[in-house]
């Protein structure tokens, strides 16, 4: 499809202010890290926008009368007045300079202005995210036991970040929904179709590769740590590679091996590494899985699904409405 031939549209509604139009606006998101980025960028001499409902104008008034810190952020983007929401969080920051720069963040904003204090003798993650992020839904892909937890004046987000670094549990929101689970586990509920030459943007620096398993030469490391510090170690790959280490505490050796050979398996494939470029359709999110093929390589291994990463967007006259889509393991 060639999108040259539609109309950009937007809609951007920020606490009661609501305007479709913007200079840019840039999102980030993804499944590796918890907190999703957008920034807005506007004219400081708005002209029309709608406030409780009724047009207003932001021309020679101070734009903190209208929109503040920690206001609701919804932002919809599409073709010719399709819009859909890529978007959800709250104002993080306000710019001062000329043209005006809104920073937003998703709820990760709320979580990292808490604060907790607690020791648990035997934890399950499912628990420990009722204590720390109470009033969500929570998507748990597999509840584990945390064992002995201890949280010392530490935010909801820190606590998250503990579980991404010592466990390798990684945390993101999808929908409002708080999502924790093993990046090895994570299943597309949605695949989109890919043509290598068809549907990607021609002419963008395409850091995509197709790389054999045998050249990555990588030794995963799994050490897991009981309440009583015993240490576990467990190695599998090449021996003589680069070693990745995996934290976790509390598991038996036979779950660190699966853990550590899971793991593997989702690095070590033949298959491509990188980002794709395309525009703002199809309507690719982190988690998702790309179905891809590529005509001059048919009915080779370079055919696949994989796991989407993490997805930016960029929104403005020099890119059009344009998605980069970083590609994750082979499914």
């Amino acid at each position: 499809m060639n999108f040259l031939y539609y109309n950009m549209t937007c809609h951007v509604t920020i606490g009661n202010v609501q305007f479709d139009r913007v200079n840019s606006i840039h999102i980030e998101r993804s499944i590796k890290q918890p907190t999703d980025t957008a920034k807005i960028i506007i004219p400081r001499e708005y002209n029309s926008v709608i406030v409780n409902g009724n047009v207003d104008s932001f021309a020679r008034k101070n734009i903190t009368e209208y929109i503040k810190v920690g206001d609701a952020v919804t932002i919809s983007l599409g073709y010719d007045g399709n819009n859909e929401e890529e978007f959800l969080g709250v104002v993080s920051s306000i710019g001062a300079d000329v043209p005006l720069e809104i920073e937003c963040e998703n709820d990760m904003w709320h979580l990292k202005r808490t604060s907790f204090t607690k020791a648990f003798t035997n934890l399950k993650l499912l628990d420990l995210l009722r204590y720390i992020a109470p009033g969500y839904q929570y998507n748990v892909i597999d509840n584990v036991s945390l064992g002995k937890f201890t949280i010392s004046t530490a935010s909801a987000y820190k606590v998250l970040e503990e579980l991404r670094t010592n466990y390798g549990l990684h945390s993101y929101f999808k929908n409002k929904v708080l999502t924790v689970g093993f990046m090895i586990d994570v299943k597309p509920i949605v695949s989109h179709p890919i043509n290598i030459n068809r549907n990607v943007r021609a002419n963008e620096s395409n850091e995509l590769k197709f790389i054999k398993k045998q050249d990555l030469n990588i030794l995963l490391r799994g050490i897991s740590i009981n309440r009583k510090g015993k240490r576990l170690k467990y190695d599998f790959g090449d021996k003589n590679g680069a070693i990745r280490t995996l934290h976790y505490t509390d598991k038996t050796i036979d779950e660190l091996k699966n853990l550590t050979e899971k793991t593997y398996k989702s690095l070590s494939f033949d298959g491509y590494r990188g980002k794709i470029p395309t525009w703002g359709l199809p309507r690719t999110k982190p988690g998702d899985g790309f179905d891809i093929t590529d005509p001059n390589y048919v009915n080779s291994e370079r055919a696949g699904k994989y796991l989407i990463e993490a997805v930016t967007i960029d929104f403005n006259a020099n890119d059009g409405f344009k998605r980069e889509n970083t590609l994750g393991m082979k499914l």
